[in-house]
C-alpha cells in the first residue's frame, strides 16, 4: 500500500509538470493576443504588454498588426508617465504627501522600475522624511523648552507640600518626563554632530543640559559654540578679502583699504590683510606722488583746472597728506581769482 501511494505521488508530479510545460508553449493567437493588448491598454498595464510582446518577430506576418502598435504603446505609456508624474506633483504642492505616493506607488504596479517615476518617487520620499524630521525636531525642541519653564514651578511645589500625595505624583511624571526629553536631546545632539550639523547638534545639548545639568554636553555646547564662531569668522574674512580684492584690481583703493580695516578691527591679528594693507598703502603713496608730479607739471604750464583736478584725485587717494591738502588748496584760491578776472573782463 505504501508502494502504491509513493508511485502515486511520483505520477502526480510529473502529470502536473507536464501540464504546466504544455501550457507553456501554447502561443496565444494574433486576435486572442490583440485583445489583450486592448485591455491592457485601456487600463495602461505596460508591463503585461511588454512581457507579452517582448518575443514577437516584427517579420512574422502573423503578428505585424501588434507590431504595427508598439509606437502607439510607446506614446500612450509617456503619457501616462507625463500625467503621474503631473499629478503626483499637484499633490505635493498641494500638501497631500500621501496621495502623491500613492500615485506614484499605483503607476509603478503597471509600469514597475520606470526611471523617471522611480527617481521621482525616490525624491518624494526624502524631501518627506525632511519635513518629518523638521517637525519631530520642532516638537522636541517646543517640548523641552515647557518643562524647562515649568521647572521652578515644581520646584516650589515640592517645597511647599513635600509629603502630599497628589502634589508628588505630578512632580515625579515631571521629573520622568525631563530626565527622558533630555535623553532623547542628547541623541539629537549625538546624530547632528556626526551629521556635521552643529547649530542643531548645539541647540539640542543646550537644551539637554539645562533639563538634565551634565558637564560633558556643557563642554560640547562651549565647543560648537567656538566651531560655530571660527567658521563664521572665516566666511566673513573670506568675504572681506574677495571684496578687497575685487576693489584693488578695480584701482578703487579706497574700497580696498576699507575692507582690509574691517577685517583688521575684527582680527587686529590677521596677518595676511597686515600684509596687504602695507603693500597698498605703499601703492597708493606711489599713485599719489606720481598725481603730485603731474600736478605740478600741469600747474607750472598755467593749466590749473586741470591740475586741480589731478591733486583732488591724489587726495581722495591720500585724504591725510598736507601736501597735498595744500596744493589742492592754493589751485582752488588761484582758479577762482581766474574765473573772477574772466567774469570783469
Amino acid at each position: 500500500m505504501k508502494s502504491f501511494f509513493k508511485y502515486f505521488r511520483i505520477f502526480f508530479i510529473v502529470l502536473m509538470f507536464m501540464n504546466f510545460y504544455a501550457c507553456a508553449l501554447i502561443q496565444s493567437t494574433p486576435e486572442s493576443l490583440e485583445k489583450e493588448i486592448k485591455i491592457w491598454l485601456s487600463e495602461n498595464e505596460f508591463d503585461e504588454i511588454d512581457d507579452a510582446i517582448k518575443d514577437i518577430d516584427n517579420k512574422d506576418k502573423k503578428f505585424q498588426s501588434i507590431a504595427k502598435q508598439k509606437n502607439k504603446i510607446n506614446k500612450q505609456k509617456n503619457r501616462f508617465i507625463e500625467k503621474t508624474s503631473n499629478s503626483a506633483q499637484a499633490y505635493i504642492n498641494g500638501n497631500k504627501w500621501q496621495l502623491a505616493l500613492d500615485t506614484y506607488n499605483s503607476a509603478l504596479e503597471k509600469i514597475e522600475n520606470e526611471p523617471r517615476l522611480s527617481k521621482e518617487r525616490k525624491q518624494l520620499l526624502l524631501k518627506r522624511d525632511l519635513k518629518v524630521s523638521a517637525l519631530r525636531k520642532e516638537m522636541l525642541m517646543k517640548r523641552a523648552n515647557a518643562l524647562i519653564s515649568y521647572k521652578e514651578i515644581y520646584s516650589k511645589l515640592h517645597a511647599l507640600v513635600p509629603q502630599d500625595y497628589s502634589a508628588q505624583f505630578d512632580i515625579n511624571r515631571y521629573e520622568k518626563d525631563r530626565i527622558e526629553v533630555a535623553g532623547y536631546l542628547k541623541t539629537c545632539g549625538d546624530h547632528a554632530k556626526k551629521q556635521k550639523q552643529y547649530i542643531t547638534a548645539r541647540d539640542c545639548y543646550s537644551l539637554s543640559n539645562k533639563l538634565v545639568p551634565d558637564k560633558q554636553k556643557s563642554n560640547w555646547v562651549a565647543k560648537i559654540d567656538s566651531q560655530l564662531k571660527s567658521k563664521s569668522d572665516k566666511k566673513r574674512y573670506d568675504e572681506l578679502l574677495n571684496a578687497y580684492k575685487s576693489a584693488f584690481k578695480k584701482e578703487e583703493y579706497m574700497k580696498a583699504r576699507l575692507h582690509l580695516n574691517t577685517l583688521l578691527a575684527i582680527d587686529p591679528s590677521h596677518k595676511k590683510a597686515k600684509n596687504l594693507l602695507t603693500a597698498l598703502n605703499k601703492k597708493v603713496r606711489e599713485q599719489a606722488s606720481i598725481k603730485i608730479t603731474l600736478g605740478r607739471e600741469l600747474y607750472s604750464k598755467k593749466k590749473i583746472n586741470d591740475a586741480l583736478l589731478v591733486w583732488q584725485q591724489a587726495l581722495l587717494l591720500e585724504p591725510d597728506n598736507e601736501e597735498l591738502i595744500q596744493l589742492v588748496s592754493r589751485a582752488e584760491k588761484v582758479s577762482k581769482k581766474i574765473q573772477s578776472l574772466e567774469k570783469t573782463q
